[in-house]
């Protein structure tokens, strides 16, 4: 099974010690505005805890440069981000590919209250930051359907992928053995009923999933029930206010999230 064209909308780590589960799911479907619980963040993947959930260390204020410290990939429209890891594409390029439906901004810093992007603005002064808290606009989003998911990604931009990693895949769930290409990026997946590190109890789990992908087929049907019908006569018919169509994400694309 080639990675590259599977469209995949999660990943699971099954290597010990099992992550938690207040991650990408936690985000998707546990409520935006649940109290974050008292705990050291786990150190996560490229996939794990976006829109960082996860609760951060308190951190001193300190100047950051634009391109020292972590990574932040922040939406624009309502102050929404998670954290990037390294990999192979720049922090600015992951953004773009986990959110292409609306403008982004990259910030670093040890802290996002602290994160600075590279022309110098703070996070914290940004014109929306943490709007999201208060409500979310269906109209922002990053995969141009809700505003809680992200835009499928290709798999072979996770150098973090650890072998078990277990992703969702349109053809069925793979496990990521650990062989990598000569550039680092993730080659071998296997699917779960051949995988060997998984024991009984955990495929009867994976099992039981039921994944539904987002296919670029499906954002351009979504696109087109929302124009409006014809009009029979032009002259009589009402200017609509201007729409704006999110790109459909390329195939080959894959997101992932730490969880129990």
């Amino acid at each position: 099974m080639a990675a590259t064209t599977a469209i995949a909308v999660a990943v699971i780590a099954l290597t010990p010690p099992m992550a938690s589960a207040q991650g990408l799911f936690d985000f998707l479907f546990s409520g935006f505005n649940k109290p974050a619980s008292q705990r050291p963040a786990p150190q996560g993947g490229l996939f794990a805890d976006p829109f960082g959930t996860n609760p951060q260390a308190p951190a001193q204020p300190r100047a950051a440069s634009g391109g020292s410290g972590a990574a932040f990939c922040v939406r624009s429209c309502d102050g929404r981000y998670f954290p990037l890891t390294r990999g192979l594409a720049s922090p600015v390029q992951m953004c773009q590919a986990f959110c292409p439906a609306s403008a982004t901004k990259v910030y670093f810093g040890s802290n996002i209250d602290y994160a600075t992007a590279a022309n110098g603005e703070r996070y914290a002064d940004s014109e929306n930051a943490f709007a999201y808290r208060q409500a979310l606009r269906a109209d922002c989003t990053c995969n141009g359907r809700d505003p809680a998911g992200l835009a499928p990604v290709d798999l072979s931009l996770d150098t973090s992928l650890r072998p078990g990693d277990v992703v969702a895949t349109s053809d069925g769930l793979v496990a990521y053995s650990g062989a990598r290409g000569s550039g680092g990026q993730p080659v071998d997946f296997k699917p779960v009923a051949s995988y060997p590190g998984l024991n009984s109890d955990m495929r009867a789990r994976l099992n039981e999933m039921k994944v539904a992908p987002v296919r670029a087929e499906m954002l351009a049907a979504d696109a087109l029930a929302a124009m409006p019908p014809p009009e029979a006569n032009v002259s009589n018919a009402s200017v609509a206010p201007p729409m704006t169509i999110a790109p459909k994400p390329a195939t080959g694309r894959a997101k992932r999230a730490d969880v129990d």
